[in-house]
């Protein structure tokens, strides 16, 4: 969900948000349970190791052509890995099946768990599928890679004037959408905030992030 902020001159408009969304990209989780007791949430960098970890991305090991991961703020993490193997380009697909991963390393958080990523990582149980695709497919979807991404900087030159103005848009229970593309040594990466995944339709404001719905909707069909 999408909420558009306006701001004017005389007036002051507080909006408070218990679930999402600091500047760094972090998300902050209010446990409610017992209101005389407050408890540490995971890190941002402690978060991502995790699925570093058990979504077996390794950045001084770049053997992948481009990697997706998709944040749900409820559902499960899950991350598609694209990779030239033997002949043949591989899919590799991970869902988390411990649920979300950020809530459940919160709920080890406020049992007094220690904030270390390894031994926080063997708690998660992951589902990992190797999937074939033509290259046809994936040549397809570097083509459409680039078209992508210039929507996406169009989309936030438009937010960048809308802000100048004092207009705001803010997502509210989204989903952190993030891209590593590694090609001939070259590489780049992308992380952004926008409409929550839907197993039914494509979403998302910004081109890269239906871009990213549109493949990760592309290889469910053929897992």
């Amino acid at each position: 969900m999408n909420l558009r902020v306006s701001l004017r001159i005389g007036f002051s408009l507080v909006v408070m948000l218990l679930l999402q969304f600091s500047a760094g990209g972090s998300r902050t989780l209010l446990l409610a349970q017992d209101p005389l007791k407050s408890y540490k949430v995971i890190s941002h960098e402690t978060h991502e190791r995790v699925l570093d970890i058990v979504f077996q991305r390794d950045e001084a090991n770049r053997d992948y052509d481009f990697v997706l991961r998709f944040e749900p703020s409820f559902a499960p993490e899950s991350q598609i890995t694209v990779k030239k193997a033997v002949g043949k380009i591989e899919v590799v697909t991970y869902r988390s099946l411990s649920g979300n991963i950020y809530k459940k390393l919160n709920s080890v958080m406020a049992q007094g768990g220690k904030e270390d990523p390894v031994e926080m990582a063997k708690l998660i149980e992951v589902d990992r599928k190797v999937i074939e695709v033509p290259i046809t497919q994936v040549r397809q979807w570097r083509r459409t890679l680039a078209s992508g991404i210039a929507a996406s900087m169009k989309t936030l030159e438009g937010r960048s004037i809308e802000s100048e103005r004092g207009i705001g848009t803010v997502t509210l229970d989204g989903t952190v959408y993030s891209l590593w593309y590694d090609q001939v040594g070259s590489h780049i990466s992308f992380r952004l905030l926008d409409q929550e995944v839907s197993n039914r339709e494509i979403t998302g404001q910004f081109g890269l992030v239906r871009w990213m719905n549109a493949v990760r909707l592309d290889v469910a069909k053929r897992r």
